[in-house]
């Protein structure tokens, strides 16, 4: 029995980073409580939809849809029925956006600040930090097209990153304009694409036939192509003041940014603002954290007109960039190892444990019967903070011995009705 290619376990006291449960929960948590201290709600989308959500959403032609999606049949009664096709999530915006119309979610606040945190599927080529299972967590603003949700969105990208000790990174912004606007652009680059077709892969040209703001965003990445089109050349007045507004907003917050005018995203559903934030320590695959305004998402999906903004960040691409600080912090600490010198105190020292752990502090003991030494040993090695040692004097007298474990220093604590008072205030010192 083995794991299917692309997939991994998550497990306590991995080697790999990136298999560690301990260091995924730790960056998870980090990440929340900026989403918290920003006001975003989560909201939990199944893993599997409709295949339409997705073909509706990012574009039926797009390579995520067409190539990547995994895709199942649905089964009644060993039949099969071909107009109900499902599929796991490739992305989660498109998933929140349905959501958020299916439960009107709009009719109930003006205002929606969502975020989720899950697993999505993309049948490609495993490499570093890309995975077929991948893990992404990201934030959605539904509801407003005022410009200071989209300085609030970017300060909580960089929070999040200042949580997790992330410095070496860039963040990089443009405005691809409405959607006249792309829609101008599309016809530039089918011509520039047409004008320079010997020098284009048979199989990207493909791409500019079907979507030529696709091929727009793998060229910028795969040609050097010096004269093509940018989105600069087509933004009407709003959207130029708009991004000059924004730009201005940034300054002011000491937000350090770079206008990248080839900055496109490669989903179908952007307009306007986007931006991506990334790092030189991941080689070609570069980007961590990405979004961008999508207006007429909701629209597309049968809704009212909706003015959004959102991004997502990869997990796996997080835990490959964090510090050895973060990796050392979310190592696994248990507050108190209870130990027992005899079967005969076992008992009485179970007791201890259990009242230590409806205070709430992370508590462990042997209950296989090892050594006095052997359960020193263990508490040392799981990086206890202290140890409440039992022995036949301590249950004749109705006490427990505890050891801090750094400083070495001991205290004796009678076992009454004060016992989970005092270890409080023990470990609050």
């Amino acid at each position: 029995m083995k794991l299917i290619k692309g997939f991994r376990d998550i497990f306590p006291d991995a080697e790999n980073d990136i298999n560690n449960s301990a260091l995924w929960n730790y960056i998870i948590e980090s990440i929340k409580q900026s989403l918290y201290k920003f006001n975003f709600s989560e909201i939990i989308t199944p893993p599997m939809e409709y295949d339409s959500t997705f073909k509706s959403g990012i574009g039926d032609d797009s390579d995520i849809v067409s190539k990547e999606m995994y895709e199942f049949l649905l089964k009644k009664e060993d039949e099969i029925v071909r107009n109900e096709t499902f599929c796991l999530r490739p992305e989660g915006t498109a998933s929140v956006v349905r959501s958020y119309l299916e439960h009107s979610l709009g009719k109930k606040k003006k205002v929606n600040k969502l975020f989720y945190c899950g697993s999505m599927f993309r049948y490609e080529r495993s490499q570093r930090g890309r995975y077929r299972q991948f893990h992404q967590i990201g934030a959605e603003i539904l509801g407003s097209k005022n410009i200071y949700y989209e300085v609030e969105l970017i300060g909580l990208a960089l929070d999040i990153l200042k949580n997790l000790q992330i410095t070496d990174f860039i963040l990089e912004i443009n405005n691809i304009g409405d959607k006249i606007s792309l829609q101008q652009l599309s016809q530039k680059v089918f011509e520039f694409a047409n004008d320079n077709k010997d020098k284009i892969n048979p199989e990207d040209f493909k791409i500019v036939e079907k979507n030529p703001l696709r091929f727009l965003d793998k060229a910028i990445h795969k040609y050097e192509f010096s004269d093509i089109p940018s989105s600069k050349e087509f933004l009407n007045n709003e959207s130029n003041e708009r991004f000059n507004e924004l730009k201005e907003l940034l300054n002011k917050n000491s937000i350090k940014f770079k206008v990248n005018e080839q900055l496109v995203r490669g989903i179908d559903y952007y307009n306007d603002t986007v931006f991506e934030i990334k790092s030189s320590e991941l080689g070609s695959q570069d980007t961590i954290l990405a979004g961008g305004r999508y207006d007429n998402l909701v629209e597309k999906f049968g809704g009212p007109p909706t003015d959004c903004i959102g991004f997502a960040a990869g997990i796996e691409r997080l835990i490959l960039i964090v510090n050895n600080n973060v990796k050392k912090a979310s190592n696994i600490k248990i507050d108190f190892y209870v130990i027992y010198q005899s079967d005969g105190v076992k008992s009485y020292a179970y007791n201890v444990l259990d009242k230590i752990r409806n205070i709430g502090f992370r508590s462990e003991m042997d209950l296989d019967g090892k050594s006095f030494i052997k359960q020193l040993k263990s508490a040392s090695k799981n990086n206890s903070l202290f140890t409440a040692v039992i022995g036949e004097e301590e249950k004749v007298n109705n006490f427990v011995k505890i050891k801090e474990l750094s400083s070495g220093d001991e205290f004796t604590i009678k076992f009454d009705n004060q016992f989970q008072e005092k270890i409080i205030d023990l470990v609050k010192k």
